[in-house]
């Protein structure tokens, strides 16, 4: 990971309260683990920088910050034999714009945590955290790879599950375990995992439903809502 090891001695230098420590090592970690997909370069600075732009204005000022002093550090300590920044992230969408597809790929290797199951669950089926919290492992139907989820009004829907996905999630053996935990505890560990919310992979699978050619009542039916209204904006032309 390109200079994720520096990190701790960078922290040092700052005079930081234990809370933000916990914040510059998260963001600075996952723009390690970035640059070392991309390589470090100013092209895939800019592409990271994109990225910043669904997050709150405050997180980003705090995001961009963090960066720039540890790449600051790094050309200091001569790690680094060029100088980069980060320019300011651009301004949120509003809401008559639609968040970037973005590649998730990462997210079907081998289940190592609880948080990455559950990101990809979401990733998945678009669940949000209280119907999670509602599953149980004999839901999931492994032969043919479908999940049958009971929604709050008794009413039932079949999911498909992709095999990269199914292959990977069916040789745990503690399933049930997973759930019957509050909504607190899914954003916890899926935090441990990814910067990425519920609310933001359960968008991601929308975006890719409409992708793979779903119609606006397909996604109903999946997401088990009695409207058509919220997904309305996705449709837009």
């Amino acid at each position: 990971m390109i200079a994720a090891k520096e990190i701790p001695a960078f922290l040092e230098t700052k005079a930081l309260s234990e809370n933000s420590k916990s914040n510059y090592t998260y963001d600075l970690k996952h723009f390690c683990t970035f640059m070392t997909s991309h390589g470090l370069t100013q092209s895939a600075i800019d592409l990271y920088r994109k990225q910043l732009s669904q997050f709150a204005p405050s997180a980003q000022k705090r995001k961009v910050s963090a960066v720039n002093q540890f790449l600051r550090y790094l050309y200091q300590k001569e790690i680094l034999d060029d100088y980069f920044q980060l320019t300011a992230a651009d301004p949120i969408a509003d809401n008559k714009g639609l968040p970037p597809l973005l590649d998730l790929s990462s997210f079907y290797g081998p289940i190592k945590s609880t948080g990455q199951f559950l990101a990809t669950l979401i990733l998945e089926t678009g669940l949000t955290p209280s119907e999670i919290c509602a599953l149980h492992w004999s839901d999931f139907n492994w032969r043919f790879n479908i999940l049958e989820v009971t929604s709050a009004n008794g009413k039932k829907r079949a999911l498909g599950l992709q095999n990269k996905f199914a292959v990977r999630a069916k040789l745990i053996r503690n399933g049930d375990d997973l759930f019957s935990k509050t909504r607190q505890y899914i954003h916890v560990e899926l935090k441990k995992f990814t910067h990425y919310t519920a609310r933001e992979l359960r968008e991601q699978f929308i975006l890719r439903q409409i992708k793979s050619g779903s119609d606006i009542y397909d996604l109903q039916r999946m997401l088990g809502l009695s409207t058509i209204i919220t997904l309305e904006r996705y449709f837009k032309k």
